[in-house]
């Protein structure tokens, strides 16, 4: 690894740990296989994480650290959805033409099969230098439940704020006791 690449994910979004995992041992793995082969993990690590709504499907990719994510064009047959924010413009200002999306594609292809139970392809629609929107299409014709032999359980995504929205009733349940409720309930259990 050279300074200039060390410096550059060090003092990426994206952070060194990941940036070298990422774009330095996974292409030298793969060679000139990667970008096809990380499509193909990104649908499984969309069956690790399967969610049922578009707005789930932005927070968890915001949440694995995969970018921005936004539905930008929506057709019975094809979506486009623009990936962008800080690690995807690093990403992309790094290597350019080199940086691969391939994860992020099969991802969003295998999510978004999920949703609407038919089978769909992903690929980068147009590349840019701050980020890249990616074209998903479908065949409504053709049900993805021919690929799978089991359906997808959907995990539910927790949002920032979610808790407060609880009704005080939920809220007084999750907490635990404070430091007066356990004395009243010692002194309780001290007078039986």
């Amino acid at each position: 690894m050279s300074q200039k690449l060390y410096d550059e994910l060090l003092n990426s979004p994206q952070g060194l740990i990941n940036g070298t995992l990422r774009d330095v041992i996974i292409p030298s793995i793969l060679g000139k296989e990667t970008d096809e082969m990380l499509y193909w993990i990104g649908k499984d690590l969309a069956r690790q994480y399967p969610v049922a709504s578009p707005n789930e499907l932005v927070t968890l990719t915001h949440q694995l650290g995969l970018g921005d994510l936004s539905l930008q064009k929506k057709t019975n047959t094809s979506q486009v959805w623009r990936l962008g924010g800080p690690i995807v413009a690093g990403r992309i200002k790094k290597d350019d033409e080199e940086t691969s999306f391939g994860l992020e594609c099969g991802f969003l292809a295998e999510e978004i099969e999920f949703q609407l139970g038919t089978v769909v392809e992903g690929k980068i629609n147009d590349r840019h230098h701050d980020y890249v929107d990616i074209l998903l299409e479908n065949d409504p014709q053709t049900d993805s439940n021919t690929e799978r032999t089991e359906l997808a359980t959907f995990i539910k995504i927790h949002t920032p704020g979610e808790e407060q929205a609880a009704s005080p009733d939920e809220a007084k349940k999750r907490q635990k006791p404070g430091r007066h409720r356990r004395t009243r309930r010692e002194k309780k259990n001290k007078e039986k």
